[in-house]
């Protein structure tokens, strides 16, 4: 509460001390900012909009929620449950993304971390975006929170769902032997197909307008191909619907035969671009709804490669 207006303030203070009476608790003053006041600052100044929201931990057992839903290393974990954090402010961008912003009083700075993402089957091939620590001013934070964090939490979340895409080619591979794809095909394979039908025109244009990757001639006809083939879908959504369940016998084979090229030339771009560059990259493909995870017992049922 700003301290400009006296007499609210005072009239608050009365309160406070009337209902510590009444609870038997101590009410202590200290210099330490309201972690939720200082998670608002930071949250104006970082892309995009956000949504703040402060979880207050009153026993230990509670903030073992927390460490819970942190999508981070385990050493980040193992330090984090060795100390007693009694709240924690979360940020929630628009395409859901959330981070938590813990209070670090033997340092007077904070630790901040990335949640685990919802609806998302978590892959423990790939590497969690570490934890990162910041100072008490809020545009310093959020500098370091949207160079680092957010493009190691983006990189990560494209490469676990690269890895769906991957999970569904080697799937239907083994599941569907030439010959043995019915028309219009089975449900299972159709979703799938779907799956990558919609984020391929995605890649390929991403891939195409970003100097993350050097190509060479023969990838450069090969995106040339699959952009011919996997097109941006049209407006009507009546045509999109049967697109989707019924899609092109010619368009499955060739996803069958050729879709793990791409996937691959989004991961080695990922990979090897420069910060900036691959985040470019992975905003682009990881539009809202255009990333949809499999169903679990897909990825669940097949062994990391």
């Amino acid at each position: 509460m700003p301290l400009i207006d006296a007499g609210r303030a005072r009239q608050a203070l009365a309160a406070l001390a009337e209902t510590s009476r009444s609870c038997q608790s101590t009410v202590i003053a200290a210099d330490q900012r309201y972690i939720g006041d200082f998670a608002l600052d930071v949250s104006r100044h970082l892309p995009g909009q956000w949504k703040v929201r402060v979880e207050n931990y009153p026993h230990p057992a509670a903030q073992g929620d927390l460490s819970s839903c942190l999508w981070t290393t385990a050493s980040n974990l193992r330090f984090l449950g060795n100390r007693r954090i009694p709240a924690a402010a979360i940020l929630q961008a628009e395409d859901g993304a959330e981070i938590a912003i813990v209070y670090n009083p033997r340092h007077r700075v904070y630790d901040v971390g990335m949640l685990v993402p919802t609806d998302m089957y978590l892959d423990e091939s790939v590497t969690p975006p570490p934890m990162i620590t910041v100072h008490p001013a809020p545009v310093p934070a959020a500098r370091k929170i949207a160079s680092s964090l957010l493009t190691d939490y983006h990189r990560a979340v494209l490469e676990m769902q690269l890895n769906h895409l991957g999970d569904d080619l080697a799937w239907a591979q083994e599941e569907f032997e030439p010959g043995t794809v019915q028309d219009p095909p089975q449900r299972d394979l159709a979703e799938a197909f779907d799956r990558f039908a919609s984020i391929a025109p995605h890649i390929i244009t991403a891939l195409r307008n970003s100097d993350a990757h050097a190509f060479n001639p023969h990838e450069q006809a090969f995106l040339e191909d699959m952009g011919a083939a996997f097109r941006q879908p049209g407006p009507g959504a009546e045509d999109a619907g049967e697109t989707r369940e019924n899609p092109s016998l010619d368009l499955l084979s060739m996803w069958m035969s050729e879709g793990e090229g791409l996937v691959e030339l989004a991961r080695a771009a990922v990979r090897t671009a420069p910060a900036q560059t691959a985040l470019g990259l992975v905003r682009a493909v990881e539009a809202p709804g255009v990333l949809p995870s499999p169903p679990p017992r897909v990825g669940a049922a097949l062994n990391r490669r």
